[in-house]
């Protein structure tokens, strides 16, 4: 009696039944396998079935027979090794009945050949050679994947880069038009540029963009003291938390104030002279080049002041006189403009003889 079972690279052996057990070698893919024993051991058939039954193959270059583990040609000397074997037709009925009894096991097999308990998937089935060619192909596809990806993901980084810096080139160059009208809360609401392009100027590493966050970032900061409808939760303006912060908050605002002082004298002398041109000469393009002077005085106190400074007694005065220009501006054909400069002019005079005091004579709000 001999043993039929099936190699997962789909090659049919065929071995004595007393070498149940025994470790034998296939010859197409050179593995090591364990011949069926047992409960699971493969087909037995009688020994002139199989030698019916064992494989058979034909050379590709002389067409004459070759013994079923030769790996080279006795003929011609072309090398097999790697040629697939043919299974040999069915000599007679028992023969085709053992080669359909083959056929079921198989498939009822999900993950490849089952014979004596063997179980193999596809990639088990390949050759050396194949195995190999596969890995290194699925390699080649991440990869390809990656590099697709990743321009994508820099040509889209890029656009929204653009995009970014144009929206905040126009919003600068459009509010600071409205600046000079007057319109303080439609600028305002031009320079609230969503944070997140915001952060892409400020992490691209490309020359002007840092510069440019910043500069729409200053001004929206500024005018934000200045609207009536700020997009802030809460107030504006800095409140100490503790008696400790308080303390350490006037200590730095002691040592500051000289800078700051003189800051505010550079804003109040360009808003009296905005007052001035707007009383004397009613001319309302010269009125509005001196409002514009004031508010680049006032955008470079917000550079260099913290909001712990910002916070203080006079700077609220300063920011109720920049939104007194700004009405006189808005009603320079109606009585009320008169109204507005007067009070603007009062509250640039009460800053001006504040800040002149000697000392610190400021206090938080």
């Amino acid at each position: 009696m001999s043993i039929l079972f099936r190699c997962p690279c789909g090659r049919s052996m065929v071995v004595e039944s007393d070498k149940a057990g025994a470790v034998v070698m296939c010859p197409n893919c050179r593995r090591r396998l364990r011949v069926p024993s047992g409960k699971g051991r493969g087909v037995e058939i009688q020994a002139t079935q199989a030698t019916a039954a064992r494989t058979s193959r034909r050379c590709p270059r002389c067409r004459k027979d070759v013994p079923v583990d030769s790996q080279m040609c006795p003929h011609c000397q072309t090398i097999l090794m790697d040629e697939a074997p043919k299974q040999a037709e069915p000599v007679d009925k028992d023969q085709r009945m053992l080669s359909a009894l083959a056929t079921a096991r198989t498939s009822q097999s999900t993950g490849g050949i089952v014979y004596g308990g063997a179980r193999g998937s596809w990639f088990t089935r390949l050759t050396p050679g194949g195995r190999a060619g596969v890995l290194i192909g699925g390699g080649v596809f991440v990869l390809l994947l990656f590099i697709i990806f990743l321009v994508m993901g820099l040509t889209w980084t890029s656009g929204q880069i653009e995009k970014a810096r144009e929206q905040c080139r126009d919003a600068i160059a459009k509010g600071r038009v409205l600046e000079t009208q007057g319109l303080f809360q439609e600028a305002y609401d031009l320079y609230s540029v969503p944070t997140d392009m915001i952060d892409a100027l400020r992490e691209s590493g490309e020359p002007g963009d840092a510069e440019l966050a910043a500069a729409l970032n200053r001004r929206a900061t500024g005018l934000q003291y200045v609207v009536p409808r700020a997009k802030v939760f809460g107030s504006v303006y800095w409140k100490p938390t503790s008696q400790a912060e308080f303390d350490e908050a006037m200590t730095h605002l002691r040592a500051s104030y000289p800078a700051y002082r003189q800051l505010c004298l550079n804003i109040a002398d360009a808003g009296l002279a905005a007052v001035k041109a707007g009383k004397e000469d009613g001319r309302q393009p010269e009125f509005q080049a001196k409002v514009t002077e004031t508010v680049e005085a006032y955008m470079r106190l917000i550079d260099q002041t913290t909001e712990q400074q910002r916070s203080q007694f006079t700077f609220r005065t300063l920011t109720q006189s920049l939104a007194e220009l700004g009405a006189a501006n808005r009603h320079w054909n109606d009585n009320e403009r008169t109204v507005r400069l007067n009070g603007a002019e009062q509250y640039l005079l009460a800053l001006k003889e504040r800040v002149s005091k000697p000392d610190y004579p400021d206090a938080i709000w």
